[in-house]
């Protein structure tokens, strides 16, 4: 797996508005920009997500491959499970919010900059992030 252990902030995000995403929370994902970090201790990943200039965005702690509690960008409570795939993380997330589907996510280095591409009901986007 390529190191992800680095701090990234989100570039853009085209097509934000057609992943499967309620009416209410459209606009409040158009408009974020999301900061992502991650670190690792043996076998423990911490994940930091929040939104560019807002404090206290959110820490969670997971195994690869062993489900766990997490919560959207938007705090709307998720159950998670990331793998790793070559040189990818691979994110699964179910909640109330999705409305039965489930979110996939994909996430890997290139260039210097993290790709992230996002899947839900059908729906797909791609998000790049820089290193801060």
């Amino acid at each position: 797996m390529t190191d992800i252990t680095e701090e990234y902030a989100e570039q853009s995000q085209p097509g934000s508005h057609v992943i499967g995403l309620a009416d209410d929370k459209k606009e409040f994902y158009k408009m974020a920009k999301t900061e992502i970090s991650y670190s690792r201790d043996g076998d423990t990943w911490v994940i930091n997500v929040g939104m560019a200039g807002v404090p206290n965005g959110r820490t969670f702690q997971f195994k690869l491959g062993e489900p766990y509690d997490a919560a959207s960008i938007d705090g709307s409570p998720m159950k998670s499970v990331i793998t790793a795939e070559n040189d990818r993380f691979v994110e699964k997330h179910t909640g109330e919010s999705f409305k039965g589907a489930e979110m996939d996510i994909v996430r890997w280095i290139e260039g210097g900059k993290m790709i992230v591409k996002t899947s839900c009901a059908g729906l797909s986007m791609v998000s790049t992030y820089r290193k801060l």
